[in-house]
């Protein structure tokens, strides 16, 4: 067997996993701005808006479809760390969201903004990651 050969056709169907994941999350986030600020430009028409969030669901969609794909495109040490990663993130998340959720009620903020959270299980996916890959690599 060929293992160069294995190995490159390996890489290469992650490399393009890589980039169409790419360009579905840029397609995502685009469709996330235009929700975002776009009902201001349109006078918040109701059709419009609608139009909007579907096309935002739409790329949502498309963006984890992309995701699903790369895992599938990855080796088994890849996608343990992968779903390793995930399942951290979403401990932290679960955690983070109740604790952020309750600080209006116990009066240590005057509100919170959902969206805050995006960035806790962002950061905490990608940490995870770089710390389980150096975990089994470096040994």
């Amino acid at each position: 067997m060929n293992t160069s050969n294995e190995t490159s056709s390996l890489d290469r169907s992650i490399r393009q996993s890589n980039y169409r994941l790419f360009l579905a999350t840029a397609a995502w986030v685009a469709s996330t701005a235009l929700l975002t600020f776009g009902p201001a430009m349109w006078q918040y028409h109701v059709p419009t808006t609608l139009l909007a969030i579907a096309i935002n669901l739409l790329a949502g969609a498309m963006m984890l479809l992309a995701f699903f794909r790369l895992l599938k495109s990855m080796d088994e040490l890849q996608r343990q760390t992968h779903l390793e990663a995930m399942a951290l993130a979403f401990g932290v998340t679960l955690i983070f969201t109740v604790i952020y959720g309750s600080l209006p009620t116990v009066q240590l903020l005057a509100d919170t903004q959902p969206t805050n959270i995006l960035f806790v299980m962002g950061i905490s996916y990608i940490l995870s990651v770089i710390g389980l890959w150096l975990g089994r690599t470096s040994e």
